[in-house]
């Protein structure tokens, strides 16, 4: 074993070292609560993870590109892996959503016909519809499930996630023993997550072989600590959507490398990836932002038949495993949350970190299967920083208690109030929720600008040879970083979505994003130990975060990108000159 070499699996065995630290040290947010467990410890071995993480990445590219280091990589992939699978998730708790979820389909109900509270305030003695009263007596025999229904997160509403994901809960739920518990339910949900992960790491290998790269960069997805950290340890579904995406990436990328004298496969393959696009959608709707990608690249690259007929497939799946989600009700007004009405990122205060309890008396009447989603894309907001800035300037301050007034608005008072006025008589909206709805649909066209921008541009400089296809990739990569850059809810896990397409990013400054990501975790730690305002501001905690410590986890990486790309632009006009 070569100096090199050696040093690739001292560095993979430092971070397993890391990952165990970690197991031995995460608990349950149900059972530490909060920000009481060692949070500030376990963000540094993350950190440390990092770190070793990317010099692993630098040391491998310079192997041969042989069989051991595959080897290695796999084996670091797998092992961190299933170090953190079987420890409770730290801060985080969606994994009760899904398991619930999965027990309600195999009952024959859709989970987006009740809330989790409407099972819990219901009664067997009670007149129930047939479809509750089956979810009541599920609630009833499972001591397991009761627990696990007690804990999922916004019980007030039914649920968000799409009906491709919940075919993997039920599938889990319909594999598990019924007298299995809670913890044990969890981690065999989390062992599906993981499988989706690894068969994407098995794509990305394949596509940096498909471009002549070194199989070396996949350590940049297989060994980064955040994807380890959201999937094997939190178990966030994102890596079905993520699956299916990069899926659909590969079979795009397939089709425009084969040579034209195949019309018929690579129209084939033009079907395969609208149809796995679509399928990811049904699992996260956020692939949809690559739908312009695809269809473009199809219809430059390959022809305007392969792309209308990988249109008509994409519309038309997409609708058909969306179906279950879309309004069938009239409803009031939807509930929501943002920073300045959260005090915690993820768990509704209560005793012993428990959601609350349900009201004495809940409607029986089936929910509106897009109240929730219409929640998120209407007033969730968490972690943003270019969000936050817009918003921050179009919102009135007038009336806003002083510690709720953002440092950084500088636009007059006036002129906000005049806006919102404005936009209100304009629309009927509440003036509460015109900056909201207004940034959302500033930052949403400049989105769909980028995505078409980079669509272009990737089907201008894309070729058959190995360093043009990347192109492709880069874009891909791209869309799904800025994408994630303009929402107002930046959940680090959302930035696993586009990790995978990571080793094709030009920059440095993209590699470091999956290590700030973590900061957001501090806003845990924040919530629970600074009540009062922080350092002379008049900001406590949980709004320090947000109108401080963001500032920290985004201007100076911002800063470093944009010097980036102005120095290649310099360097790529003088050499033209």
């Amino acid at each position: 074993m070569n100096a090199p070499f050696r040093r690739l699996v001292l560095l993979g065995i430092g971070c397993w070292l890391c990952y165990v630290a970690v197991a031995f040290s995460a608990r349950s947010l149900h059972e530490a609560g909060s920000g009481n467990h060692v949070l500030l410890g376990l963000l540094a071995l993350f950190g440390v993870a990092f770190g070793l993480h990317l010099v692993a990445l630098r040391v491998a590219i310079r192997l041969p590109d042989d069989r051991r280091l595959l080897a290695v990589v796999w084996a670091g992939a797998v092992v961190f892996r299933l170090t953190l699978l079987l420890c409770d998730p730290i801060e985080e708790i969606d994994l009760y959503r899904y398991v619930w979820d999965g027990a309600v389909s195999t009952q024959g109900v859709s989970p987006f016909r009740y809330s989790p509270q409407q099972v819990l305030a219901s009664s067997a003695d009670d007149a129930l519809p047939d479809d509750l009263a089956a979810l009541v007596r599920l609630r009833d025999r499972s001591p397991e499930l009761t627990e696990i229904l007690r804990r999922v997160h916004f019980g007030e509403l039914p649920t968000i996630y799409p009906p491709v994901s919940q075919l993997v809960f039920a599938a889990c739920s319909w594999l598990t023993p019924e007298e299995c518990s809670v913890s044990t339910r969890m981690r065999l949900m989390k062992a599906w997550f993981v499988a989706f992960e690894l068969a994407t790491l098995a794509l990305v290998l394949w596509l940096l072989s498909q471009v002549g790269r070194h199989r070396g960069w996949a350590i940049a997805y297989g060994w980064c600590p955040l994807v380890i950290k959201e999937i094997a340890n939190s178990g966030h579904l994102d890596a079905l959507a993520t699956g299916l995406m990069t899926l659909a990436i590969s079979l795009l990328l397939s089709a425009l490398a084969m040579n034209s004298d195949r019309p018929a496969r690579r129209c084939w393959l033009s079907v395969g990836a609208a149809l796995a696009l679509a399928l990811g959608v049904g699992a996260k709707l956020y692939p949809v932002v690559l739908a312009p990608l695809l269809l473009w690249m199809l219809a430059r690259r390959v022809s305007a038949k392969a792309s209308a007929i990988a249109a008509v497939v994409f519309v038309a799946v997409s609708m058909t495993v969306l179906w279950p989600m879309l309004p069938t009700t009239e409803t009031p007004e939807v509930i929501g949350v943002s920073r300045l009405e959260l005090n915690d990122a993820n768990v509704t205060q209560s005793d012993h970190d428990q959601p609350p309890l349900p009201p004495t008396e809940v409607s029986t009447t089936p929910r509106d299967p897009s109240e929730s989603l219409r929640a998120f894309l209407g007033r969730w907001e968490m972690n943003d920083f270019l969000f936050l800035l817009v918003i921050e300037n179009l919102r009135p301050s007038s009336g806003l208690p002083s510690e709720q007034i953002a440092w950084f608005t500088v636009t007059p008072e006036s002129w906000r109030a005049a806006l919102v006025a404005a936009v209100a008589q304009r629309t009927g909206l509440s003036a509460e929720r015109i900056p909201f709805v207004l940034t959302r649909f500033l930052l949403s066209l400049t989105f769909v600008g980028l995505a078409i921008g980079l669509a272009l541009w990737a089907a201008r400089r894309f070729d058959t040879d190995g360093p043009r296809q990347e192109r492709l990739l880069e874009a891909t990569f791209l869309t799904l970083a800025w994408f994630w850059l303009l929402l107002p809810t930046q959940n680090p896990w959302y930035l696993t979505w586009c990790l995978p397409f990571l080793p094709f990013a030009r920059g440095r400054a993209w590699f470091a994003l999956s290590g700030l990501a973590f900061v957001y975790y501090l806003r845990f730690w924040m919530t629970a130990h600074f009540s009062s305002p922080l350092l002379g501001t008049q900001y406590p905690g949980p709004q320090f975060f947000d109108d401080v410590v963001t500032w920290l986890e985004f201007a100076p990486w911002l800063i470093w990108l944009v010097s980036i790309r102005v120095l290649r632009t310099h360097a790529e006009s003088a050499v033209t000159a």
